[in-house]
C-alpha cells in the first residue's frame, strides 16, 4: 500500500481531533490524546480548546473539578492530564520504560 504525507498528514488530523474539531468533551480528548501537557495550566486548556467545535474556555477545570481528569506528572517527567481510568496504565508503562541505566550511580 503506498501512502502520501497528504493522507498521512490528513489521518492523523482526524485521528487527533484537529480536522474536523469535535463535540467530545475534555476527558474525552484528553483520552484520545493519551494525555495532555499541563505544565502550563493555560496550554492544557489551548490544546483541548482547539479540538472543540465550540470552544468551552472552562472544560478543563470542570474535568478536574468532576474527577473527570487529574493532573500528574507523568511522561518525559513533566505534568500532564489524565482521565483517572487511563492513568494506572499510562504511569505504569513510563515506570517500566524508564531504564534504571538513567538513574545517577552512587558517588564513591
Amino acid at each position: 500500500m503506498k501512502v502520501s504525507r497528504q493522507q498521512v498528514s490528513a489521518w492523523r488530523m482526524r485521528r487527533q481531533y484537529l480536522d474536523p474539531r469535535s463535540e467530545h468533551t475534555a476527558s474525552a480528548i484528553v483520552s484520545r490524546l493519551c494525555g495532555v501537557q499541563a505544565q502550563v495550566w493555560s496550554a492544557a486548556e489551548l490544546a483541548v480548546a482547539l479540538r472543540q467545535s465550540t470552544p468551552d474556555e472552562n472544560s478543563v477545570d470542570h474535568g478536574v473539578a468532576d474527577l473527570a481528569l487529574m493532573k500528574t506528572w507523568a511522561v518525559r517527567g513533566t505534568l500532564h492530564l489524565l482521565r483517572p481510568s487511563d492513568a494506572g496504565a499510562y504511569l505504569s508503562l513510563v515506570a517500566w520504560w524508564s531504564p534504571r541505566s538513567q538513574t545517577p550511580a552512587p558517588c564513591r
